[in-house]
């Protein structure tokens, strides 16, 4: 109990001084300046007040009300330190005041407050004169020197002005130019300056997003910086040209009035002894030389100039037969994407490739226009196992190293399985091993010599009359495989004979089966793929991704004296069998299928009859 009572004292002590060890101080500083005392009715000042204390949470400033100007806020900027367990912080907020009359301008006190704490500024006064009047002397500390490098800023630059430049004055056709314009304003605008750009004949245009204003210093003034850029892409060679292009803005003018005018009250007190002047500032032409693309360019070209990449693709890496593939091939880069046209793609035999279609993605910003586009297409697996889609070209021009590149994306691997309808491979059976397992004894491999019962040549007659079977069947199954080996080389040797010469029989198999299928979707798509192989047999080509108008040009090219008629009921069939496949409720699309599997068949036997002679 003594102790305790001891402790007590001391645990009093501790716990007095303990919040003033912990605490931080809660006090702060509040300062205000501007950066000039004197200025015309053409000049703009920067009023910066600062906040400042050994905290975080330091209050925000107050201003108080400034009839005399325009006060537009420029933002805050935090500086934040620790020194040995010490916070040190200072905002600053910076805002630009626009005069709007001449005169002793008093900006009144700026006030913070934290709840417990309030600090205020002292007052500051600011001259402002009229544009070619003589000054009156500076208010005591101010800086003289900085007061006369403004003066001579004011006096000998420009109050507007506007520049534009080309980051190439020699490019390539179809190389992106960036155009930048550059608009300073010194003087105090009002509303938003509007922007008319320049005649660009002979270009592809692409606007980009324009650059937040900022404060700069140019000749020793102070200018507020509007950038507006432009992405340029010259579609000829030879002598181009970019016109003016102009700002069209609204600044504040002093308004010489006659105070004995009958309206002199109205204007004075409607627009504040300014008026409202309309300016236009317009860019110098700007002249480009363009050369054209030079010569060697690869297979597969179609353009393209810039700093590209291309890659490949599928949605998935196994499927069944029948079964639809997304292909994707997406290229990225800087140039101008939206003029870029398919790859081209390689023979695909065991594929069924469809129409090719395309999403952009753009990204503009100060370097120019980049982002990717992609170009999807659907393949339909029409064998079975490992099937690659080979490497696909893209080329482009780079004009940093002023060369055509030619670039390939990776092989792409897909594993095929048969699908659910699909009939197993054609079997193989070991011709010598007869049916039912059983092996019959055709002779005794070991015979006795004995002596002769009879004629000799009678006894050796009849032992080869009975042994010739035995030796004719090797001999048969020799003539077999020597014909079978014969047929391979064949088909070897002429592919193209082949094939044409067993189109219509395949064919007429595929539209047998269309015919006793009951499924619509299935039966239309049997018709077509009897159609299509039908003539990409017959033409020796791969028929997956040709047209119909690919199909009638070529067999007006190969075969000129088939008659017209025939090639107008194709065009008939395949227009009626893609409506039934791909639009089925539409109107039209109602048609009998046995009727355009006859219609078909009839067709194919009169193609086959003129192409075969």
């Amino acid at each position: 109990m003594n102790a305790s009572r001891r402790a007590l004292p001391l645990l009093a002590l501790l716990l007095a001084f303990a919040p003033g060890l912990s605490a931080q101080p809660r006090d702060f500083a509040l300062s205000a300046n501007v950066d000039r005392g004197m200025m015309t009715l053409d000049d703009q000042a920067v009023l910066t007040v600062t906040v400042s204390g050994a905290r975080t949470d330091l209050p925000e400033p107050r201003l108080p009300a400034i009839p005399a100007f325009n006060v537009h806020g420029l933002g805050q900027s935090n500086t934040i330190s620790f020194v040995n367990g010490t916070v040190s912080n200072s905002v600053q907020y910076r805002y630009i005041l626009v005069p709007r009359m001449a005169g002793r301008a008093t900006i009144g006190p700026v006030t913070a407050s934290d709840g417990s704490n309030t600090r205020q500024t002292q007052p500051i006064d600011v001259m402002v004169t009229r544009p070619g009047t003589t000054a009156p002397a500076p208010p005591p500390g101010a800086p003289a020197r900085a007061q006369a490098g403004a003066a001579h800023a004011r006096a000998t630059s420009p109050d507007l002005f506007i520049t534009a430049e080309a980051d190439k004055h020699d490019p390539y056709v179809n190389e992106q130019v960036l155009l930048t314009v550059r608009f300073y304003a010194g003087v105090p605008v009002l509303g938003n300056a509007e922007w008319r750009p320049p005649s660009t004949q002979g270009f592809l245009v692409e606007d980009l997003p324009p650059d937040p204003p900022r404060e700069v210093v140019e000749g020793g003034r102070r200018y507020i910086l509007h950038t507006i850029r432009v992405a340029l892409f010259p579609v000829q060679p030879g002598e181009l040209h970019i016109g003016a292009g102009s700002v069209v803005c609204q600044v504040q003018q002093e308004l010489n009035a006659d105070p004995f005018s009958p309206d002199f009250f109205q204007r004075f007190f409607a627009q504040g002894m300014v008026a409202v002047q309309t300016k236009e500032l317009k860019t110098r032409p700007i002249s480009l030389s363009v050369r054209p693309l030079p010569d060697g360019r690869p297979s597969g070209f179609s353009g393209a100039v810039g700093r590209l990449r291309a890659v490949a693709d599928v949605d998935r890496r196994s499927a069944r037969v029948g079964d639809a593939l997304n292909l994707t091939v997406t290229v990225d880069g800087i140039a101008n994407l939206k003029s870029l046209t398919p790859p081209t793609l390689p023979e695909l035999p065991q594929f069924r490739v469809y129409d090719t279609l395309n999403s952009l993605n753009l990204t503009k910003d100060a370097v120019g226009v980049r982002g990717s586009k992609a170009f999807k297409t659907v393949l339909v697996a029409r064998a079975t196992g490992r099937l690659r889609i080979p490497p696909i070209a893209f080329s482009y021009f780079d004009p940093q190293r002023k060369d055509y590149v030619s670039a390939q994306t990776l092989p792409i691997d897909v594993e095929v399985t048969p699908g659910p309808q699909q009939d197993a491979g054609p079997g193989f059976a070991n011709a010598a091993a007869p049916r039912g397992g059983s092996i019959t004894a055709v002779a005794e491999d070991i015979r006795h010599v004995r002596g002769a019962r009879g004629p000799g040549l009678a006894r050796a007659a009849s032992a080869v009359g009975r042994a010739l079977p035995v030796h004719l069947v090797p001999l048969i199954v020799f003539l077999i495989c020597l014909g079978q080996h014969l047929y391979r080389e064949r088909l070897v040797r002429d592919p193209a004979g082949v094939r044409f010469r067993g189109a219509l029989a395949r064919a007429l198999a595929a539209l047998e089966e269309a015919r006793r299928t009951s499924d619509a979707g299935k039966a239309s798509s049997l018709l077509a793929d009897a159609l299509g192989e039908y003539l990409g047999d017959k033409l020796d080509c791969a028929h997956a991704g040709l047209t119909l108008r690919q199909f009638q040009g070529k067999l007006r090219e190969r075969f000129p004296k088939l008659p017209e008629g025939h090639v107008d009921e194709l065009k008939r069939i395949w227009e009626e069998v893609d409506l039934v496949r791909f639009a089925p409720s539409a109107p039209g699309a109602d048609s009998d299928l046995g009727a355009l599997v006859d219609a078909a068949a009839t067709l194919l036997k009169a193609l086959e009859e003129e192409l075969s002679r």
